[in-house]
Formats: C-alpha cells, structure tokens, sequence
C-alpha cells in the first residue's frame, strides 16, 4: 500500500494537466487522488502517466445549486459549454468539440449521435458521485477512442450516502429558480449483511428561460422559444460483497428530458429578414423526447494472488429520440417518430503488483453500436453498426525520484455502412510519461500518448435515408499528444500548470460534412487536426478561506487536403467543411477566479465565482472556411456568480444553498454556443436533507 500511496502521487503530479481550478480541487490541495464523499474515501481511477483532473465529488454537489452538468463544471477553464437546456448545449475540452469526446458514465459510453444539431450528453448530477475530466489523448489504458478527453461519472452508492452505524437511510432534495426552475427529488438506500440497495429519483421542471439585458426574441419578448425542459432521472442499484474482496453491482439508470424543441436545437428562432434559414417555419418546433439508459453489471476484486485488483463491466446502452412530428424536418416523417441507438460494451483491467516498485495494468475493452433508425430509403435498408475492441498493457515503474509510464494498446473496428458495404482496420498506440520529484514541493513531468478513435456512426435520424458509405482505405483518426507540467505544493499553496501540442492525423469526415451533397458520398480520412495551448492554475487553502485563479489557451484547427472537396452540384465544389462546432471550436483564452470564506457560528460558507473569455476571431476552428468566416470576430464576456451554502446540523446531513449567477444580467454567448443567449440574472435556491 506504501508503493501505491507513492503512485498514486506521482500519477496525480502528471496529472497536472491540469484544471484543477474548483474548490473541490483546492480542498485536495493537488496532494494525491484521494477524494472525500462525506465520511467516505476514494481513490481515483488511474489512467497510467495521468489521471483524471478537475474532480467534483458529491459533497461539492450538495454545497451546490447545480442541476446540470454545464453548472457543475462551470469552473474549468478548459472546458466550454454551449447554451439553452439538455441537449441544446454543445461541449468542447481544450476547444476540441463533442464529436471527439466521450462522457463516460460507470466506464459504459457510445460515440455516436442522434443528429448532429444537438448536443451528444445526459447527465443528471443528481445520481452521481464523482464526476472528473480526462484531458488530452489518453495513455493506453484510458479506453476506446481516447483521442481528445471524456468527462468521467460514477454513479451513488448506498455506501456512499449511508452514515457509520446506518443499515437504511433516506435523502430528499427540492431547488428553485427564478427562471421558474422546480426540481424535486429523493433517495432510499440502505443495507443488510453482505447486501447493499439505492433508488434514486429526480425531477427538473425548467420553463422557458430568460436571457440578459437587451436580448429579443422573434416576436420581442426576453424569453428563449422552444428551450422549456422537463428533465427526470431514476437510478436503481443492488450490490453484493460476496467477499471482503469480491464485491458485485447491478444498476439501471434512465434519463429522459421532453418537451416543445426546435429541430436544429442549438440555434435561436428568428424572424425572416434577419435569418430566413431559422424561422419558425423552418425550426419546425414540436414536442420531443431524448432518453438515455443503461443497464450495467460491475464486478470488483482485490488480492487474487498476483492480481492486485480487477475490475469488469457489461453494459447495454440505449439513446433514443422520439418526436410527434419530422415532416419536413431531419426525420422526414409525417406523425410519430422514433430513432434508437443501441449499444453494447464490456471492459475488463487488471492490476498486477510484480515487484514492489512495479505495477502492471493490462485489459481488453469492447463495445458494439447499431442504429435503428425511424424508416429505410429504398435503397438503404441496412443499419448503421459498428464494433471496436482493444487491449491494452501499461507499466508504472518507479526508480528513486523519478516515475516512469510506458504503455501501448491496439484497437481494431469493424464497420457496416447503409449500404451494407463493410470496412475493418486495426492499430497500435504506444504511450509514454515520465515524473520528476526534484524537491518535496514541485514535480515536473512530460507525457507523449498517441490514441485512435475510428469512424464514426452517420447521424441516426438520417441514417435511414442516407447516401453516405464508407471508403474502402478509411482508417481510423490517429492522435498524438505531448504535454510538459510542473505541480508546486506546499503548505496551504499550489501552483502548477502545463504546455501540450496535438495533431490528428487521417481526420475523417463521417457525413456530416457532406450531408447536403445530392450524390452519394464516403467516410474517408480528408485532412488533419491540430491543437496547441497552455493551462496554469494557482490556488489557496488555509482555516476557513479558499481562493483560486486558472487560465487555460487553446487554438485548435481543422485542415482539409488540397482537391478534397464536396459538391452540391457539377459547378458547385469546395473543400470539405469542419465548420460546425461539434468538430472544433476556436475559444478566447479563459480565466476563471473565485473566493470564499466559512464562518464557523453559524456554519455558512459565502462566496463568488467569476468567468473571462477574451475576444477571438473566427466562427470556428475550421481553417478552409471562407475568408469572411476565418475573420469574424466574436465577443468576449464576464460573468460573475456569487453563492452561499449553510450547515445547519455542522455537518453534511443538510444543505441549504444559495446563488445569484451572471449578477450582471449580461447578455452574452458561450464561444462554443451558436446562437442561443445565456440565462441571464437567475436567483437560486437548493435544499438536500439525509435522515
């Protein structure tokens, strides 16, 4: 335990890549990747030379008003979310977009999208515990597709919420919001013998939202149309501790969010003569149903002999989109609609303690998606599928003050397009790090990881009718990423930062980029990516003050290869298009800061959160846009938030919490967003009781 207490710091110094910018963060003090749900610890999954940085843990959500994930992770400077509600909102890590990202949810996850004018995620913090952020190409135990980062949750408990001496337990929560936000919801949970139980329910009623000062709608209201959302979340698991070191869990989740939404749901509705392409016409609003389940079988074991610890998974993952009318939409289909993605996956890891400075991860990872989509063209009758699978083999090695990772994997998919033509290819990735403990107090490291992420599914609601196949030679995209960090610590100071380059070679475009060609058209890899930026983050913790201050740059660009190019007609080329923001986005350098203090009598914790992204130019990352496109300038902004949380009971059997965010009522736009505005000033209250 000794050795892995020294690994786990060392792999949470390379870790710094760092965005440990949230209170939770400083809370930690960057020491080791051990987090605190209350009375109960946790060590972070490693991911060889880096972990998972910027953690929010269950009691940093229950301090909170938060009931999105956009609210949760306001805090990162790396990371941007779009605007509107659910799956309005795009995501971008480092500016990278959420075409080459994952959220990853008890390590089940699906790369594929229902359309991609919405946004690929659900996720209801309610009925998680932990959720941290992967940044950057993983090394090769960090899973399938690791190209650009994932945002990682587990799920509750009963362990996690029960109290020393607690065989059944009860917690309720209710919240509200000016914006004429209800959200309402409880837990049971309890335990007897070796056996464990948790039923989790939540429920968000968000209506209509108001944008800042000067925004107008269409018809001159200061409403957003169409971005009113009833969200519900239910998260049923049993566990079993077969043994004190064999430990079983079956859980199902369900997320559903409906209501009345635009077809194109990351844009605004305007009136003809300012965008005759979103009118209301033409955004065709209706009501609409996304859903997200998964049902997951995990199982944990410890001290097998020369196992040191296992981990395995099987899940069944269904993303579905349900409408009531598509005629003359995407969907194309007059009256009651549904598309379905499903998928199936399964990983197995091991650690291999093989000499006392030595630990050995190796694992198989596998994962099959279909589409079934809402009708079949006359000449498409296939569904989309595709199957990856990998392994992978890592060594952490430590030699005096210096940590080393050396690791590799390969991946291989099997891909069937509408047309039923069918395109396999395998490849290998090698990972390598390397930490330097050069006094107590600061550690310097350097990563290399190369990851590959294969083509992805055409669109469900236009795979039915689509003319896209795959090219013959298409491969998958191959990311390498290089990063250089620093981690200073010491007493109740940090300081650390890191420098990273990233190219993507082979980048593919997977239809999308030709949807509006009338001819037939292939997967193929047509150009690259490239990315470059820095992140720095400093930080204070000391009795009952906390403060912190991170910057992140990022300048990701997207590159077509010269006579690539797509067609709408004989006399109308031009180069294959990465314009739309799920690929990339180019983001003004952000700087995030906060500070707070905890009275002692009574046990209130005050505090402000503030946001600045700087002035950009250029719609998107993509660099083969026009010139008008390539030079448009987009506004910066500041937001500032100001929230308190109060103890009543000392402890953390209740939160009640408050929050008054954007105070300044700006009217603004998230770089990442289209066209929807920001909420403007919003009054929040929360309250969650355990008994």
């Amino acid at each position: 335990m000794k050795y892995l207490a020294k690994t786990s710091l060392s792999l949470a110094i390379v870790g710094i890549m760092t965005s440990q910018t949230s209170f939770a963060a400083i809370a930690q003090n960057n020491k080791e990747p051990i987090v605190q749900l209350g009375s109960l610890s946790v060590s972070l999954d490693k991911q060889g030379s880096k972990i998972q940085t910027d953690v929010v843990t269950l009691q940093e959500k229950d301090e909170s008003t938060a009931t999105t994930l956009r609210e949760l992770m306001k805090n990162d400077a790396a990371i941007d979310f779009g605007n509107g509600n659910g799956t309005s909102q795009y995501i971008t890590i480092r500016g990278m977009g959420q075409n080459s990202i994952d959220v990853k949810i008890d390590n089940a996850y699906s790369d594929s999208s229902i359309l991609y004018h919405q946004g690929r995620f659900m996720l209801d913090p309610s009925m998680v515990k932990i959720v941290s952020v992967q940044k950057g190409a993983g090394a090769a135990s960090a899973g399938i597709g690791a190209t650009n980062g994932a945002i990682i949750a587990k799920t509750l408990d009963a362990e996690d919420l029960l109290e020393a001496g607690q065989s059944l337990g009860f917690k309720v929560n209710a919240g509200y919001s000016t914006n004429d936000e209800h959200s309402y919801g409880g837990a049971v949970y309890g335990k007897a013998g070796a056996f464990d139980f948790l039923l989790n329910a939540n429920k968000v009623d968000q209506e209509n939202y108001t944008a800042g000062k000067g925004y107008k709608n269409y018809l001159g209201g200061d409403e957003v149309p169409s971005s009113a959302l009833d969200k519900t979340g239910v998260l049923a698991k049993i566990g079993v501790n077969a043994t004190d070191d064999q430990r079983f869990v079956l859980s199902h989740f369900n997320e559903t969010n409906k209501g009345v939404r635009n077809v194109r749901e990351e844009f605004d509705i305007f009136s003809a003569a300012v965008n005759p392409r979103l009118t209301i016409e033409r955004q065709k609003p209706t009501y609409r149903e996304l859903s997200l389940s998964n049902t997951n079988l995990e199982w944990n074991g410890k001290n097998m002999g020369w196992i040191k610890e296992a981990t395995a998974n099987i899940y069944a993952m269904k993303n579905k989109r349900e409408s009531d009318d598509d005629k003359g939409g995407y969907g194309a289909v007059a009256g009651y609609n549904e598309t379905t993605v499903k998928t199936t996956g399964a990983n197995i890891n091991f650690d291999s303690q093989i000499r006392p400075n030595t630990l050995i991860k190796y694992g198989i990872n596998y994962r099959h998606q279909e589409i079934e989509p809402n009708r079949h063209g006359d000449n498409y009758k296939t569904n989309t599928e595709k199957t990856d699978s990998g392994v992978y083999v890592e060594a952490i090695h430590d030699i005096n003050n210096i940590t080393m990772t050396v690791g590799g994997r390969y991946d291989h998919f099997d891909y069937t397009a509408v047309n039923g033509k069918k395109r396999s290819d395998g490849e290998f990735s090698p990972s390598f790090g390397v930490i330097y403990q050069a006094t107590p107090a600061l550690s310097l490291s350097a990563n290399h990881s190369y990851a590959t992420r294969s083509p992805r599914l055409v669109d469900a609601l236009l795979s039915g009718n689509s003319r896209v196949s795959i090219a013959d030679d298409a491969e998958a995209e191959k990311a390498k990423n290089t990063e250089i960090g620093f981690n200073y610590n010491v007493g109740s100071y940090f300081v650390n930062g890191s420098y990273f380059w990233q190219k993507i070679d082979g980048l593919l475009a997977n239809g999308q980029t030709d949807r509006h060609s009338p001819t037939d058209s292939n997967i193929d890899n047509v150009g690259y990516a490239k990315n470059h930026g820095w992140e720095l983050n400093a930080g204070y913790d000391q009795n009952n003050f906390k403060a912190y201050l991170g910057v992140a740059d990022s300048n990701p660009e997207f590159h077509t290869d010269p006579g690539r190019v797509s067609c709408t007609s004989p006399t109308n080329c031009r180069p294959i298009s990465f314009a739309s923001k799920e690929f990339g986005v180019k983001i003004g350098r952000t700087w995030t800061a906060g500070l707070a203090y905890r009275f002692d009598q009574p046990n209130i914790e005050v505090g402000v959160n503030h946001r600045k992204v700087e002035d950009t130019t250029g719609a998107s990352a993509w660099v083969g846009d026009s010139e008008s496109n390539r030079s448009l300038k987009r506004e910066g902004y500041n937001v500032t938030d100001i929230f308190a949380n109060w103890k009543p009971y000392d402890n953390d059997k209740m939160n009640v919490n408050f929050a008054v965010n954007n105070i300044g009522n700006k009217d603004y736009r998230p770089h990442t967003a289209m066209s929807l505005p920001a909420v403007g000033r919003e009054f929040r209250v929360g309250v969650n009781y355990k008994f």
